[in-house]
């Protein structure tokens, strides 16, 4: 109990909008996905990529990011065909690097943005031909589900490339921009087929959608606590990045507070460190529940005549509270590995 004490000690006394979390019902389906506004003082958007691969959440923690949802279709080590190591043939543009060993994205398309992180669709010698040059960060998949508001699927079906995965229902994974390119969104909408998930997207706002991986690699994380998942490892995914956290200093003053509580567990038992590591784990996340219900708010529309709850927002908005929830969310990544080390032993 001293230990909980003196942890609630170390943590409390750390002192808007654009990493948005909207959970909603749209045309009766279950939507969960990030708002990021691209003109955000807080926060910037990027795609991770790793050569190996792994969890999000370690893509994630690669990018200091704090929120995510994995990428795009690859070919993963466990299929025979993979040859023992997952790989992906699908483009993608890092700091305006283009991680790719083709010319041509052929029937994939590319949702990326510039500099000025102004969202556009690029597919080479059909959309925007003439602008790969200005892809800063982005990602090329299939099947393109809308352009100009437009649902796009008709195309993929023609040439052969939708399979049976995807004319079932199920979790459809997608990023789109607004109209205006001032909005981007990124996640799920459930137990749709292709076709309806460009429809739901259209009710949400969406202008140029893309369709991403989904299935086995299904994982999201809002606040780096997972929505989905971990799925199966993956190699990449679109993330949201805190702009004005100094990771340098924020990890060592983490990594000091677990070399204090280390040291205070050096007199227990194997099994009572557990039992005080789970102890303090479940007190962080019952904070961070406290703060996600805090900065909660409930999304009404009209239907017939009257408002209906439709699904809630939760966002944060200040600098102390993303660093806040930044420390908390990696002291329970780190308290949890140190207490699955411990077991191991046992």
């Amino acid at each position: 109990m001293k230990v909980i004490l003196f942890f609630i000690i170390l943590i409390i006394p750390f002192s808007v909008s654009a990493n948005t979390l909207i959970s909603k019902t749209i045309g009766g389906k279950e939507i969960k996905v990030i708002k990021y506004e691209t003109n955000s003082k807080f926060y910037d958007i990027k795609i991770g990529v790793t050569n190996d691969a792994t969890s999000l959440r370690d893509i994630m923690l690669q990018n200091n990011a704090i929120s995510g949802v994995n990428g795009v279709f690859e070919c993963p080590k466990d299929y025979t065909r993979c040859g023992g190591k997952s790989y992906t043939i699908n483009e993608r543009y890092v700091k305006g690097e283009k991680i790719s060993t083709y010319k041509s994205t052929g029937d994939r398309v590319v949702f990326g943005w510039d500099k000025n992180i102004a969202p556009f669709l690029f597919q080479t010698g059909k959309i925007n031909p003439d602008r790969e040059g200005e892809i800063y960060e982005g990602f090329a998949n299939f099947p393109l589900l809308l352009q100009k508001g437009k649902l796009k699927t008709e195309y993929y079906y023609e040439v052969g490339l939708i399979d049976k995965k995807m004319l079932t229902k199920g979790t459809r994974n997608f990023i789109c921009s607004d109209k205006t390119g001032k909005n981007i969104y990124f996640g799920y909408v459930y137990n749709v087929t292709l076709d309806e998930a460009g429809l739901i997207l259209i009710k949400l706002g969406c202008y140029n959608a893309l369709n991403l991986d989904a299935g086995l690699s299904k994982a999201f994380i809002y606040n780096m606590q997972y929505l989905s998942g971990p799925g199966r490892e993956i190699l990449d995914g679109v993330f949201i990045v805190p702009k004005n956290i100094n990771f340098k200093e924020k990890k060592k003053e983490i990594k000091s507070i677990i070399n204090l509580i280390l040291k205070k567990l050096e007199k227990f038992t194997k099994k009572k460190k557990v039992i005080i590591l789970d102890k303090l784990i479940l007190m962080l996340d019952k904070y961070y529940e406290k703060l996600y219900k805090k900065h909660s708010i409930p999304l009404f529309e009209k239907l017939d005549g009257e408002l209906v709850k439709v699904g809630q927002k939760t966002e944060f908005k200040n600098e102390l509270l993303i660093e806040k929830i930044y420390t908390i969310n990696m002291l329970r990544h780190y308290l949890y590995k140190i207490k699955e080390t411990i077991k191991s032993t046992f």
